[in-house]
């Protein structure tokens, strides 16, 4: 009885560890994406404008900026992937002069998958723009 328990324990610990792996993995993806969504806005618009909103998002990012996102402690992290959409989401939304209705579609289609990764993600999302926002009001007055 006590091996069948044992067995039973060992794979269940084993399956957890791989849907964890997993959901860091996919995190990884996201924040992929969201890299080369931006690099292809930058070559339509001027980062600098942006630089209140993206000073807010690097608090959260270790030993490097949202600009060059490095280190696995970033890349897989939830919190990164979830203020580096709503970075993307404030730069397509302020820019006027030129129209991103495919990114803005593929912005959307990210922002979905990360709100599906788990129930934590959408209040992380609802709390990180509010203040995103109101840092933003701060710095610019």
């Amino acid at each position: 009885m006590s091996y069948v328990n044992k067995h039973l324990a060992r794979t269940l610990e084993q399956q957890h560890k791989r849907s964890v792996r997993s959901l860091f993995l996919k995190i990884q993806d996201l924040n992929n994406d969201c890299v080369l969504l931006r690099k292809r806005l930058e070559q339509h618009i001027d980062v600098k404008q942006y630089k209140e909103a993206i000073a807010y998002v690097d608090q959260f990012v270790s030993y490097t900026t949202i600009l060059n996102l490095k280190f696995v402690t970033n890349t897989q992290n939830l919190e990164v992937v979830v203020l580096h959409a709503l970075l993307l989401e404030h730069i397509i939304d302020s820019e006027t002069s030129f129209s991103f209705e495919y990114e803005t579609n593929l912005l959307h289609g990210y922002i979905q998958e990360i709100l599906a990764l788990n129930d934590h993600a959408s209040t992380l999302f609802t709390n990180h723009k509010e203040k995103m926002h109101r840092y933003i009001e701060t710095q610019t007055t």
